[in-house]
């Protein structure tokens, strides 16, 4: 008896520990300021790139995160640049290379178990760097306000400024 309590009480208490796998994880990355020691560039250049634009779907191999939602405010540079900081925030502020972010993207099926096709606001994050041939026109009233950047910052430091030590 006093077996079958212990195996009971532990299977319990590891139960309850382990993390709801049902779920989609909620939140995104951080919203982090980007240091002066990072470099942010514009793949798109050329003065004739138009303001409506999408990524094309070749892109999509290198998406690393995604977030489509209605637009929270009327200021769309407040929102592109949490985009990109959402990008600095991501992983160790090393992994996310681009952000893309634009208003009237439709969004996928089956994103939040959702049909997909929806207009929303959108910001969409990379691992690899973004070139102009990485964008095309985007449909009438679609992709509108464009936003896209590259994010280059240095590796971070331990604490004490040395490499972490790794024990065998």
């Amino acid at each position: 008896m006093l077996t079958t309590t212990t195996i009971f009480t532990s299977f319990v208490a590891l139960t309850t520990a382990l993390p709801a796998l049902n779920h989609p994880r909620a939140g995104g990355p951080s919203i982090l300021p980007i240091p002066s020691n990072c470099t942010i560039t514009n793949p798109s250049t050329a003065a004739d790139t138009p303001s409506a634009f999408l990524p094309v779907a070749s892109t999509s191999s290198a998406r690393l995160y995604s977030a489509y939602y209605p637009s929270f405010t009327t200021n769309k540079t407040q929102m592109s640049a949490q985009c990109l900081q959402q990008c600095y925030g991501y992983g160790n502020h090393t992994q996310c290379k681009a952000s893309f972010w634009a208003e009237n993207v439709k969004v996928p099926p089956g994103y939040h178990d959702s049909p997909g096709g929806q207009l929303m606001t959108s910001c969409l994050l990379y691992n690899r760097t973004l070139t102009a041939n990485d964008f095309e026109s985007a449909p009438e009233g679609e992709g509108t306000d464009a936003y896209t950047r590259n994010l280059e910052c240095p590796a971070p430091t331990t604490p004490s400024g040395g490499a972490q030590r790794r024990w065998a």
